[in-house]
């Protein structure tokens, strides 16, 4: 009997600093009581006790009189937000230029100290600022490793221990790919001759928005690789092969890539919907799913403010329906369109 219990003993021990080791706990977060270790793990409160006194001697816990145990260290005040966002968004006319400029304006509306950072892969984090991250993975993988809160605009943190303390504000892009579907099925008697041109293929946003698509219209599926204006330049050939009745973009810019490639050729635009409502679906009269970008910044305000305060409460993922802004959905000569680069 004796032995059994010492085996318990150095089991329970085991599997707390197995959660200590991980990351599941920040600096100053509150730990399990006596009573949860008992409860969780099956043994008696006097051995609970007695596991916990043992990791506290050791450095690994400390106990605050009238308050529970929790892990050692303070919680560092928050001067502020460090933007840190993919280089791209130097970029005039682009998604990440537009979600910027909003996002700098309603921080400074609520009086929130904002320092930025544009970088290409990374930037080194700053511990008295919440990081705000846009299209830079590798950033999130740093806050995730150094257990650091943060909030990532317009993705999801990977699921698992990466999104424990990443709060996530993105859209629902499998339903706007769905309205996409629907805008092109609705102004066309056919069922036939559509076309879909896809982004990343790892990259699950542009999944999404594919598969809301195809739920509704079978298409052609045309893989443009990326987000970018240049690959939907190249895929716009293969794309106006099929392109019947309408053409679907996973975003604006491989939309504004097929526009130009039907420029230069003297081709004429099919009905054509693109996604995000970046500033070039405007100058190119382009019908787009729109981020509901007001109300996504909000978002990410809201947040930002509730972490600036100390709220150490578990990570939220919001998220916001898209809606169609409809401009053109006719047939069209693409030469009479704004020169996009």
């Amino acid at each position: 009997m004796p032995l059994r219990r010492t085996n318990k003993v150095a089991e329970v021990r085991r599997r707390l600093l197995d959660r200590l080791e991980k990351g599941l706990y920040r600096p100053g977060d509150r730990f399990l009581s006596n009573r949860d270790v008992a409860e969780q793990f099956g043994i008696s409160y006097q051995t609970a006790h007695r596991v916990i006194g043992e990791l506290c001697e050791e450095g690994k816990l400390e106990r605050r009189p009238q308050s529970g145990t929790y892990v050692p260290g303070g919680t560092v005040r928050l001067a502020g937000v460090q933007i840190l966002f993919n280089e791209r968004a130097a970029q005039q006319w682009s998604f990440g230029s537009k979600l910027l400029e909003l996002l700098r304006r309603k921080l400074d509306a609520e009086r929130i100290d904002a320092q930025l950072d544009l970088v290409a892969t990374t930037a080194p984090l700053k511990k008295d600022r919440l990081p705000i991250v846009w299209e830079l993975p590798q950033v999130v993988e740093e806050c995730a490793a150094a257990v650091c809160p943060a909030i990532l605009i317009n993705d999801r943190p990977a699921s698992g221990l990466e999104s424990l303390y990443i709060d996530s504000v993105s859209t629902d892009d499998f339903s706007g790919g769905v309205c996409a579907a629907q805008l092109l099925r609705d102004r066309s008697e056919k069922r036939k001759g559509f076309v879909a041109v896809s982004g990343p293929d790892n990259d699950p946003r542009s999944r999404l928005r594919l598969q809301g698509f195809l739920s509704v219209l079978p298409a052609k599926v045309v893989t443009a690789g990326n987000w970018f204006y240049d690959n939907g330049y190249r895929a716009a050939e293969q794309a106006l092969r099929s392109a019947r009745s309408g053409i679907f973009c996973v975003n604006d810019q491989l939309a504004s890539g097929v526009f130009g490639w039907c420029r230069e050729k003297g081709k004429r635009l099919p009905p054509i919907v693109g996604f995000d409502d970046a500033p070039v679906a405007e100058r190119l009269n382009l019908t787009t799913i729109a981020l509901p970008w007001e109300e996504m910044l909000d978002g990410v305000v809201r947040t930002a403010k509730r972490r600036l305060a100390g709220d150490r409460s578990a990570s939220s993922h919001q998220t916001f329906h898209p809606k169609p802004t409809v401009r053109s959905l006719e047939w069209r000569d693409a030469a009479s369109t704004s020169e996009v680069a």
